[in-house]
Order: structure tokens, then sequence, then C-alpha cells
């Protein structure tokens, strides 16, 4: 069994076994902390089925992502257990939402606004920053127009688990949430953040915009994987910005502190069993004219998790730009 011990008080493990509707609570009381604070988690189940041909499915939520204002996202949620079996539980549950989800849009999209109102959650501020005319305008193009995104949320997600990721033509993400509980019933909670320590260049007006991760990198790392493998890895990569990635940039940390150089992508690829990304280039990485440095009154700027900007912004850079001018 696995424990924590803190402040010289044992937590231990719990154990969800068959108490999916107790983990469901969990994961509902720790949506904003998982999912970030510019998201919606819809506690809604609601059986999606459009004909005799397909079994039907229920999700056990959606998720409303406004991370990227201009660029909402709309997400299944799948809430598991780990002695749920992937062959016969959650991997037909995760084809049955593909095989339903577009066809049912209307109804989900009657769901989702209802449940809005009668929650009383507004997103107006959010819709202020977006093209659409209106919710319902705007649930229509995310899920006819979009890719199917599903997150899984289990409490020990088996290695095997990450290959479906490889093995479906839609966004996929797996997040572990554990809980630890000690003998007087204190909780402390230690799960995967959906949008970890994302970092996103100002003022972006489109999704496409963001084509550019930035990764930091010590320097033997950076000299042996970055400079001579021409790859850089265990990539951790929000599942609706792969698309749109087409380059890669390095800061190096101390004592360089900055963004010195940038590669052409050629693929990105699953990591092992990590669930991370290997993601390789299509040539030598190529050296900066101009290093982008760390501005020394801002040292939080240092790349600590996931940064998206423009390549544009990168290559145009002059010897006033710094990491504040870049995300």
């Amino acid at each position: 069994m696995k424990y924590i011990n803190r402040n010289d008080k044992e937590y231990f493990e719990y154990s969800f076994e068959d108490n999916e509707a107790i983990f469901e609570m969990d994961v509902i009381k720790n949506a904003k902390n998982i999912f970030g604070e510019k998201t919606i988690y819809i506690d809604l189940k609601k059986l999606l089925k459009t004909n005799k041909k397909y079994e039907g499915a229920i999700p056990d939520g959606y998720l409303l992502d406004f991370t990227i204002e201009c660029n909402p996202r709309l997400y299944l949620v799948e809430n598991e257990v780990r002695n749920h079996s992937i062959k016969t539980h959650i991997a037909p549950q995760i084809m049955n939402f593909f095989l339903n989800y577009k066809d049912s849009f209307v109804k989900i999209k009657e769901e989702i606004i209802k449940y809005l109102q009668n929650e009383k959650i507004s997103i107006d501020t959010y819709m202020q920053k977006t093209t659409y005319r209106n919710i319902d305008d705007m649930l229509t193009c995310l899920i006819l127009n979009e890719k199917l995104g599903v997150i899984i949320v289990i409490d020990d997600a088996d290695e095997r688990l990450y290959e479906l990721k490889n093995g479906f033509g839609f966004d996929l993400e797996i997040l572990e949430l554990k809980k630890y509980i000690s003998k007087d019933n204190d909780t402390i909670y230690i799960f995967d953040k959906f949008n970890e320590q994302e970092e996103i260049m100002n003022d972006i007006d489109a999704v496409e915009e963001l084509d550019t991760i930035v990764v930091a990198a010590y320097e033997d790392g950076f000299k042996n994987e970055f400079i001579e493998n021409n790859r850089w890895y265990a990539v951790n990569i929000g599942i609706n910005r792969i698309d749109s990635l087409k380059y890669i940039a390095v800061y190096q940390k101390r004592p360089i502190k900055a963004i010195t150089y940038y590669a052409e992508i050629a693929d990105i690829k699953l990591y092992k069993d990590t669930g991370k990304y290997i993601i390789y280039f299509k040539d030598k990485a190529k050296k900066l004219k101009q290093p982008i440095p760390l501005n020394p009154k801002n040292p939080n700027k240092a790349p600590q998790g996931r940064v998206y900007t423009n390549i544009g912004r990168i290559l145009n850079a002059d010897n006033k730009t710094t990491l504040d001018d870049i995300f």
C-alpha cells in the first residue's frame, strides 16, 4: 500500500475499487484544480445514441475549456476506476462516444445549455472573446467542426491505457487522480493537471498562431538530444495543441537563460507508455541570430511547463526582445 508522510502524519492511499460514484464526486470536487480555472465542468449524464446500428454511450460529463479564450474546446469526460477492463469496458465506451457524438449534437447542445441555465453558470465573459454569435452557435461548431476530444480521469492508469492514444483518430487525454486519507480522516489529493503550467502567447487572435512549443533544457540534454539527435522528449503537450505545432524552440537554463535554437517539427509521437510525447525534427536545429534572454526583472517568466508561442515572434526578435515579448 502506498502512503504519504506529511508533518509526521501518515496518509494511506484510498482504494476506490467499485466505488466509482465516490471517485466521480472527488473529480467534481477538484474539477477547477484538475482542469484549470478557465474551464467549466458539466456534470451531465445523457445517453448518446443515434440509431440501432451502434450501441449508446453515456459520458460522465463534459468540459468547456476556455484556456485559449479565442478558441474554446468541448471535451467528453469519462471517470474510471482501475478495476474496469480496458478491453471490455473503457475502449468500447470511448469508441461509442466517437460513433454517436456528432449525430447527437442537437441533444448535447440542448442539454448543456439547459444545465448552464439551471446551475446559473454564466459564460458571457468568455463568449465576448470568441467569434461565435451565441452559445448555441458555439456548441454546434465545436461539436460538428472540431475533432472529438475525450478526457479519461482514472485512479491508476495502466500502461496499456496510454496505447489507446495512438489507437483512436481523435484527441484523448489521460489524467490520474489519487486520494490519500489519514487515520483522522484528513485528505490529500494527488492529480495530473489538464493544462499543467500552461503559458500561452500574449494577444493571441487564433489558435493557428500557436505554432511553436518552447521547451526548457539543461546543457547535457540540450547537446545530446536537441543538437546531436534532432529530437526532444518527454514533452507534455496539450492534446488540443498537437495539430497546430510546426516548430520547437529551446530555452537553455542556467547559465545561458535564453531561447537559443529552434527546429522545424517532422513528427510528434507518443513516448513509450508515459503519456508524453517525443518530437522529431525535420533537420538540424538552427541557432537564432538573436538569442532571447530572460528579463532579469521578471525571473518567474522562465519556462516551467508547457509554453506555446508563434515562430514569427522568435525569428523577428531584436536586441531588446525578452521572454516577456514571446509569451
